[in-house]
């Protein structure tokens, strides 16, 4: 636990070192503000909205965030350093997932004086509000281990952007994607019928493939949640999700510090 307090508080402070702590931060409460500021305007202030609106763009977000988390240290050769030292590879992960995860949860606090204004203004904050934020906050939990997972693979930053910004799209996107690939399993299955399925078996099956993805969404995982119904499974999910990112993280790592011995 000392190690991985020890790398966690150099990572974050690094964040703060360099202006891509700042620019992050700048960004993400830039978004929130122009949705809040345009409530104001329209006399009507939806948080659950703006929650849902900086939800939009976290494909942009976190990937920012994260993309210097092992690659600046492998491109500037500090990488062995942290290899040579006694923390495992799991506690190195570990102190820098959680450094960034950190940041994230200090940007999502930020968004709390939206909270106050709104209460001083007699608007509603209700259980869907809390939803929102705790269905905000463990979906960053599972999108900031994509982030770690992608700048562990390159040492160039810009490709790990590119790398986590790909996977967080076509996750936000698997609902179109799901429907496309269904329809491509049926025309398939009907082409190629070996089976001599009827049309109705053909279309069954197309539909499984559909939500079989649509299992892997985790936009729909939100839904009840937003709507103040409080469950533990979308919150096991995104867990899920980030301690396998984690995994892979860590076994990229394992692998490349056992190749320098």
């Amino acid at each position: 636990m000392t190690r991985i307090r020890a790398i966690f508080k150099r990572e974050f402070l690094a964040y703060f070192r360099s202006p891509i702590g700042y620019v992050v931060f700048a960004i993400f409460m830039a978004v929130g503000g122009i949705f809040f500021a345009s409530g104001i305007l329209g006399s009507y202030i939806d948080i659950v909205s703006e929650i849902g609106f900086i939800q939009s763009f976290l494909f942009i977000i976190i990937p920012l965030m994260t993309m210097r988390s092992f690659s600046e240290d492998r491109r500037n050769g500090t990488e062995v350093l942290l290899f040579t030292s006694p923390a495992s590879t799991l506690e190195i992960v570990l102190g820098k997932y959680f450094a960034a995860l950190t940041l994230f949860v200090l940007m999502t606090a930020g968004t709390f004086t939206h909270l106050i204004i709104t209460s001083l203004y007699g608007g509603l904050i209700d259980s869907s509000v809390l939803g929102a934020y705790i269905g905000f906050i463990f979906m960053g939990v599972a999108y900031v281990s994509i982030g770690c997972f992608a700048s562990a693979l390159t040492e160039n930053q810009i490709i790990a952007a590119v790398i986590s910004f790909v996977i967080m799209l076509v996750l936000m996107l698997l609902d179109f994607v799901s429907s496309m690939l269904g329809s491509v399993a049926s025309t398939l299955l009907s082409k190629i019928n070996f089976f001599n399925w009827t049309d109705v078996q053909i279309d069954a099956a197309g539909t499984s493939v559909t939500e079989a993805l649509q299992w892997l969404n985790p936009m729909t995982r939100l839904n009840n949640i937003v709507s103040g119904i409080f469950e533990i499974a979308p919150i096991l999910f995104f867990i899920s999700m980030a301690a396998a990112f984690i995994y892979m993280t860590n076994r990229i790592l394992e692998k490349r510090r056992w190749s320098q011995r």
